[in-house]
């Protein structure tokens, strides 16, 4: 069975990575929003499709707007998976683990946990931080990524951290193509516009990759940005490198005994390194990004019952 420390470790990678993930997703929706002057409304619903909680959304604002998608994913209490209450339960699962991790890594965690400010939580001052805290949660989760890297031992706490890092992070990567796809399925004849590059470059921001798209790929073409987002194997935030990390963490955590979370990493990333990208985009980014979805849940779902742990629901965002 999952250890208790390794439990912890693997959910508080995962809430850190889930905050700054949610924090891109609002990131790229307010740059994609940025081309309503080209005509068309502000469209904010995208944002809690793609999250799958769109239920619980309805059932707490009386409207799809700006000011309430921005809340609804930063402060609500009452949402598990806002950035507030993420980075509130990677600091309670650190708290438990105080004198298990290196103080350097604890009080990075417990610094975010205090991030969102109480003040921030009334919607007369939210609205002109948001962005603001954005940027310094995905800044702290990056330093907080190279704390872990330079003050952990390479056994297994190690690799669970990597673990959940890297699966969160490729189910979020993939969420990000599903913001692009709601926000280009209303106004198809943009496809190919000058509005339609605009998204994919606010999309490459999101992930910090627009300067090394450019480098790599030059102008902006949706195959050459949908291949490196998805298939690029030295990109860290790419969906393969993502699996293919949690895959050799995985290898590491086990000693390389084979088990089913193995083998179903492994067809994932044979069926990514098979599918080129304009066949992706052929076959519908939509269908694509579903299905990998799914398959990720399975390996989540194999995961915690490979080590035989009462699986904790990953749901949505």
């Amino acid at each position: 069975m999952l250890s208790r420390v390794a439990d912890s470790i693997f959910w508080m990678s995962r809430y850190v990575e889930r905050a700054s993930n949610i924090a891109r997703f609002l990131e790229v929706s307010y740059h994609l929003n940025l081309d309503r002057q080209f005509g068309g409304e502000e469209q904010w619903a995208p944002l809690v499709e793609i999250t799958g909680d769109m239920k619980t959304f309805i059932a707490r604002y009386d409207e799809i707007n700006s000011e309430n998608v921005m809340h609804f994913l930063m402060f609500n209490p009452e949402y598990p998976n806002s950035i507030a209450n993420c980075l509130k339960a990677a600091r309670n699962n650190a708290m438990g683990l105080r004198e298990s991790m290196p103080s350097e890594m604890f009080e990075q965690i417990n610094a975010m946990g205090k991030m969102v400010p109480e003040a921030t939580r009334e919607r007369a001052y939210f609205h002109s931080r948001v962005f603001t805290l954005c940027r310094q949660i995905k800044r702290e989760g990056m330093l907080l990524s190279g704390i872990v890297s330079e003050t952990i031992e390479r056994g297994r706490g190690y690799h669970f951290w990597r673990l959940g890092e890297y699966l969160e992070r490729a189910d979020k990567t993939s969420r990000l193509l599903h913001v692009k796809y709601f926000y280009l399925l209303p106004q198809l004849r943009h496809v190919g516009s000058p509005i339609d590059v605009v998204q994919w470059s606010a999309l490459l921001l999101s992930l910090d990759a627009r300067e090394a798209y450019y480098r790599t790929y030059g102008l902006i073409e949706p195959s050459k940005v949908v291949e490196m987002i998805v298939m690029d194997k030295g990109f860290p935030r790419a969906i393969f490198f993502c699996l293919q990390s949690a895959l050799d963490s995985l290898n590491r955590i086990t000693r390389d005994e084979p088990g089913e979370p193995h083998e179903l990493l492994r067809e994932l990333l044979d069926r990514l390194n098979e599918l080129p990208a304009k066949e992706i985009i052929s076959i519908g980014l939509n269908e694509f990004i579903d299905d990998l979805q799914l398959r990720i849940n399975e390996v989540n779902n194999s995961i915690f019952k490979h080590f035989n742990a009462a699986p904790r629901q990953i749901t949505g965002t």
